[in-house]
């Protein structure tokens, strides 16, 4: 649900202050500007564009991800099994859904300051390493145990 109210508050924000928003990503600009961009508007406004692409995909992926955990979550403690998995798939789905979404915003407010989109991504990768990672260990367990339930336990009854 965290992951859900975030995205949700980013895409209100997106339409009370999405000015507000764009002048703080361009004021992020202004050191890369001359360092980076040695005063080339055009390649900072390149960055500041895309950065805005990054903060739609932080609403974007918030959204999605945590509607995915929920079903997960869902769907685990619906076939009843055991509560230690019912957690782990619950938790990680959830982490993961709410720290990808957190990648893409920190990215893209990091990136008109660094003069790179690439750049900002490499430097909070590990967030997207993580919550992807636990995001799709949550997938692949609930997975596994769906798969088990269907194929080896009716075998074994």
């Amino acid at each position: 649900m965290t992951a859900i109210l975030f995205g949700g508050l980013l895409g209100l924000s997106f339409g009370c202050c999405e000015d507000t928003l764009k002048d703080t990503l361009k004021a992020g600009a202004g050191k890369a500007l001359t360092e980076v961009h040695k005063g080339d508007q055009a390649k900072a406004d390149q960055v500041i564009n895309k950065s805005w692409v990054y903060l739609k995909r932080a609403h974007l992926h918030s959204q999605t991800m945590g509607v995915i955990s929920i079903a997960f979550s869902l769907l685990v403690a619906w076939l009843s099994f055991p509560a230690r998995a019912q957690l782990g798939v619950s938790l990680l789905s959830g982490l993961g859904s709410l720290g990808y979404g957190m990648f893409w915003m920190v990215a893209g407010f990091l990136a008109p300051g660094m003069g790179s989109t690439g750049a900002a991504k490499e430097s909070v990768a590990l967030i997207a390493q993580a919550s992807g990672g636990a995001f799709f260990v949550a997938g692949v367990t609930l997975f596994g145990l769906i798969a088990y339930k269907m194929f080896v336990k009716p075998a074994m009854e």
